[in-house]
Formats: C-alpha cells, structure tokens, sequence
C-alpha cells in the first residue's frame, strides 16, 4: 500500500485523510478560526460600500479603492492562518503535552504536523478564492492581466509565510509565546500588503523595502512593479530559508 513516510513511522494516505479530518475539526471548532476567515470579508463589505472607495482616484493612477485593496484583504486570510493558527496550536500541543503523548502512539508528530498544514493550506485557498470571487461579483473588481503571475506569487507567497509560521512555531514553547513571535511578523506584511496605507502611496524607499517582505512581493508581482524573477526569488527564498531553519531547530516538546 503506498504511504506517506515521516520519522521511524510509516502512514498510509487513509490514515493521513482522517488525521487530517481530525486536525480541521479541532481547528473549526475554535471561534478565532471563523474570524481568520469571515473578518477579510468583512473588511471587503464595509470597503466596498463606502462611495470614496468606490470612485477612480488620481493618486492611484484612475483605479478604485477597492481595485487595490481587494488582494491586501485577500493576504490577510494566509498571513493570519500562517502566524497566528499555526505557531499558536503548535505551542498549544506542547502546552497540553499532546506532542509527548504522539511520541509513544501509532500516530506520529510529524504526521499531525503535515495534517495541521495541510489543513491551514486548504482554508487559505478557500479564503483567498472567496475573496477575489466576492470582489469580482459584488464590486466590480477586475481580475489581473497576468492571472498566472498572481497565482504563483500568492502560492509562493503562502509558502513563505508558512515556512516562517514553522520557525515560530519552532521557537515558541507556550501560545503566549507564539502570538508575541507571530503577531509583529504579520504586522509588517500587513503593512508592506497596504492594509494600512496603499502601497502605490508609500514613499518610494518604503515601496522598495516592502519588495522583499513576503506579501509586498506578492502586492508588487499582483500589481505588475518590478521585475517578476525578483519577486519569486524572493518569495522562494522565505520558503526554502525558513523551512530550513524550522526544520534546524524545530523540536516536538
């Protein structure tokens, strides 16, 4: 039967799908885990029913308010799984010595590891879908030119900040100690993402900044600045780095 290797312990894909059923119950069952997903929506209702942001601007070169928060409000789904969820129910696994306890079951820690990932990806990519597709059918928002551009650089750009949510969750031993890793993280994407200023009216240096943190790359490649290679690398870099370094110091209690 084929089967997912992980450490000293072999799982079949039957067990990993029910390991993972497991993980998304007891990730949904959390209130924040509603807000991780509904509250970017939210925010794109309340936008998009505001008339200022809903009329062509000059500063942004003729688009709308909404044409360019629309991926911002998409990134929040990933950035927020990706530095809160993932460091916080890691820690909280050590916390409750869940870890020590798969050590000596038929279920490996890695396995929920991979599940719990696994998990997070599949509720980004739902997140992020129902965003672009509410924008899309409720406020107009067109889709990119380079559609293939922006579908790369977000999956790159999920990756990247995952690899970084595993060093997090590699560090912190408590969930307190998770959120004060992660939150500041996500902080700055939200930022270099033009959360709370658009990026087009940053000043120059922090635009050129914001290029080489994870979802400023992707806010540049979904806006067509800079050169495209530079993004990815750059995106491609978090990931391998990260997962490098996660992997270095990672430890199951």
């Amino acid at each position: 039967m084929s089967a997912l290797a992980l450490p000293s312990v072999r799982m079949t894909r039957r067990g990993f799908a029910r390991l993972t059923t497991s993980q998304a119950r007891l990730l949904l069952r959390e209130p924040a885990s509603l807000a991780w997903l509904l509250l970017p929506l939210l925010l794109l209702i309340l936008f998009g029913n505001i008339p200022a942001f809903t009329k062509p601007s000059d500063a942004l070169d003729g688009r709308r308010v909404i044409d360019v928060y629309v991926p911002t409000i998409a990134a929040l789904v990933p950035l927020s799984l990706a530095f809160t969820a993932l460091p916080i129910a890691m820690a909280t696994y050590r916390e409750k010595n869940v870890l020590r306890r798969l050590a000596v079951s038929p279920v490996p820690a890695a396995g929920m590891l991979a599940a719990l990932l696994a998990v997070i990806a599949a509720m980004t990519a739902v997140g992020v879908a129902l965003i672009v597709a509410v924008g899309g059918i409720a406020f107009d928002v067109t889709a990119p030119a380079n559609a293939g551009t922006v579908v790369a650089s977000f999956v790159l750009g999920t990756t990247a900040v995952l690899a970084l949510g595993l060093v997090v969750a590699a560090l912190a031993r408590t969930s307190g100690a998770a959120s004060a890793l992660g939150v500041p993280l996500m902080i700055v994407n939200f930022f270099f993402s033009g959360l709370y200023v658009p990026v087009d009216e940053l000043p120059h240096v922090l635009r050129q900044i914001g290029e080489y943190v994870p979802f400023g790359a992707v806010m540049a490649a979904w806006a067509g600045q800079g050169a495209l290679w530079q993004h990815l690398a750059v995106l491609a870099g978090y990931t391998v780095l990260g997962s490098l370094v996660a992997a270095r110091v990672f430890r199951w209690e």
